[in-house]
């Protein structure tokens, strides 16, 4: 009997010295908006499939931080558990994903809007990287549950739809609200 994965990609993590440069650079290489995400650092994203994965572009924490896939799981202590017995480290984190306290309502807002659901924290998750044996790197996020829609993952791991062009519109309008614009927060 095959076994399911037991995580899904949340989303794609491109780290930079030059985010605004190299979002443009994927914009058009790809041919979607990279809109400025709610961080407390120079971050951008973009929802690039129905799938719920996202595409960031970030600050790249360390030198030897390469491109890396976030995967969701149900449990980080225990996915880091389970890849150090099998010979893996944690290259970064576990570290809270939060959203910044001057962001938070209006992504509370918007998750109310799009989704429905009230956000009662500013943690999006907690997040780590992984290195397999061989030197291999991939991100494990464990996700609050008013994030799981977005990501499409737990009770909510099923075709989005339009999800994605109202998620993404409704990042443009939270980034135009609160004067951002690429490399500048307002």
């Amino acid at each position: 009997m095959a076994k399911q994965l037991n995580a899904s990609l949340a989303f794609i993590n491109i780290p930079s010295d030059q985010p605004e440069q190299s979002a443009q650079f994927y914009q058009a290489l790809f041919g979607t908006e990279l809109v400025p995400a709610l961080s407390d650092q120079e971050s951008y994203h973009a929802t690039i499939s129905d799938d719920g994965i996202d595409l960031n572009v970030t600050a790249r924490h360390s030198p030897q931080e390469a491109t890396t896939p976030f995967l969701g799981v149900k449990n980080l202590d225990q996915a880091i558990s389970t890849a150090q017995s099998n010979g893996g480290r944690v290259v970064w984190g576990p570290e809270d994903v939060t959203i910044p306290d001057d962001d938070i309502e209006e992504y509370r807002q918007a998750v109310r809007e799009v989704d429905g659901v009230e956000v009662r924290t500013n943690k999006l998750g907690r997040a780590a990287i992984v290195a397999d044996p061989g030197g291999g790197q991939v991100g494990l996020v464990q996700l609050e549950e008013h994030a799981h829609r977005h990501f499409n993952v737990g009770r909510h791991y099923r075709p989005l739809g339009d999800y994605r062009e109202r998620i993404m519109a409704r990042s443009r309008q939270a980034a135009e609200r609160r004067g951002r614009v690429r490399g500048r927060r307002g």
